[in-house]
C-alpha cells in the first residue's frame, strides 16, 4: 500500500524548525562533510563545540545527514536515466526499496520516480517495465534523460555568508588533481556510505592501503568532482514545505538549463527527450511565490506546464518520512 500524504497542515509528529545556526551548519557540510569542526565553527561564527553539539541533535532527531555520492562526472558516460511517471496509487513503498530508483515524489500528476540503467536504453527499458510491475500500476510514462543540469545533492540552504563560504571552500594547494578511476570512485562511495567523516586511518585499513593513500584518494574524487560529500536536510524544517515541478521549453536549451541550475529555489534540473524538454524542480515557503521564480528564469524559458510536489519519499537513496526526516538509506547501485 502506498503511504499517507504529507501532513503539513497538522501539527502532528511536526518535526521542528531548523534556525539560522542549524542551515549555517547544514551549509557548511553541504559544502565540506569532511571539514573539521573548527573550520566548520569558524565559519559559522560559533565555537566548535556548539557546532558539534547542534549537529548530533539534527542527526539523532533525523533532520540532517551526510551524505556520500557519486556526482554526474562520475557516471555520466556510462548510465542511463529516465523520469517514470505513475499512477497515484503506485505502492511508494515497493519503489523505495528498489537500488536504482534514485528519486521517488508525489506529484499533482502522479509519482514520479528517477530511474538508472547501466545496460543502455534498453535496459532502461527493462527497468521500467519492472518499476511498473512492482509499483502495481499498468501504465508508467518514460522520459529518457538526455543531459543533467542540476541534481539533488548540488541544492544549499543558502544560510552562510560570503566569508563563511570563503572559509568552506578555501582550495586545496595546486593543481586541480586528476579523476581517480571510476572502480576506486565506487570503491570510496561504499566504504563512506554509512560515515563519510570516517577518518582517513579507518578508511585506509578497510581499503587495504595506507592513512596517507586513503585521504589522497578522497581529496582526488572529491576536489575532481566525482564523489559528492554533502549534508541534506528535512527540507520542510527549513521551512520550505512547498514545491513544484516545471516544464519547459527554450531555444537555447543549454542557456537554459544553467540559468535554471543558478536559481536558488531550483534544486533539480534536467534535460529530457519531449515536448517540453525542461524538468525544472523548485522548492519554496508557499506557492504563491511560483509567479515570481517563474519570471526569475527569464523570458528566454516558456513554463508549458506545472505539477505541484505533494511530498518527496526518497531523495540520494534516502527514504524520508512525511515530514521529510531520514528513516533509511537503501543502498544504490544500478
Amino acid at each position: 500500500m502506498s503511504s499517507a500524504q504529507p501532513r503539513f497542515d497538522s501539527d502532528e509528529d511536526q518535526s521542528r524548525p531548523l534556525d539560522e545556526l542549524d542551515l549555517a551548519v547544514v551549509h557548511a557540510l553541504q559544502i565540506d562533510a569532511r571539514a573539521p569542526w573548527t573550520r566548520v565553527a569558524a565559519a559559522v561564527g560559533a565555537d566548535a563545540a556548539t557546532v558539534t553539539r547542534r549537529f548530533e541533535q539534527m542527526r539523532d532527531e533525523r533532520l540532517a545527514w551526510l551524505t556520500c555520492w557519486p556526482k554526474a562526472e562520475q557516471w555520466r558516460a556510462s548510465t542511463d536515466l529516465a523520469m517514470v511517471v505513475l499512477e497515484a496509487h503506485a505502492d511508494l513503498d515497493a519503489i523505495g526499496a528498489l537500488p536504482w530508483v534514485l528519486s521517488v515524489d508525489e506529484t499533482s500528476a502522479g509519482v514520479v520516480a528517477l530511474v538508472a540503467s547501466s545496460s543502455g536504453l534498453r535496459g532502461l527499458g527493462a527497468r521500467v517495465r519492472e518499476l511498473a510491475e512492482a509499483s502495481g500500476t499498468t501504465a508508467p510514462r518514460m522520459h529518457v534523460v538526455s543531459s543533467v543540469f542540476a541534481e539533488d545533492s548540488m541544492w544549499r540552504t543558502r544560510a552562510l555568508d560570503a566569508r563563511g563560504q570563503k572559509i568552506m571552500a578555501e582550495p586545496a594547494a595546486g593543481d586541480a588533481p586528476s579523476a581517480p578511476k571510476p572502480a576506486l570512485v565506487a570503491e570510496l562511495a561504499g566504504a563512506l556510505a554509512d560515515d563519510p567523516r570516517m577518518s582517513a586511518a579507518k578508511l585506509g585499513a578497510q581499503l587495504g592501503v595506507s592513512e596517507a593513500t586513503a585521504r589522497r584518494a578522497v581529496e582526488r574524487a572529491a576536489l575532481s568532482g566525482r564523489l559528492g560529500l554533502g549534508c541534506d536536510l528535512a527540507v520542510p524544517a527549513a521551512g520550505l514545505r512547498r514545491g513544484a515541478m516545471l516544464w519547459a521549453r527554450s531555444s537555447q536549451l543549454h542557456t537554459a538549463g544553467a540559468q535554471a541550475r543558478r536559481l536558488p529555489q531550483s534544486y533539480r534540473v534536467l534535460e529530457v527527450v519531449g515536448p517540453a524538454p525542461l524538468s525544472i524542480s523548485v522548492r519554496a515557503t508557499t506557492l504563491t511565490a511560483l509567479p515570481e521564480i517563474e519570471r526569475a528564469l527569464g523570458g528566454e524559458i516558456e513554463i508549458v506546464d506545472r505539477w505541484t510536489l505533494l511530498g518527496t519519499n526518497k531523495r540520494n537513496g534516502h527514504l524520508l518520512d512525511d515530514w521529510g526526516r531520514t528513516r533509511g538509506r537503501v543502498e544504490v547501485h544500478w
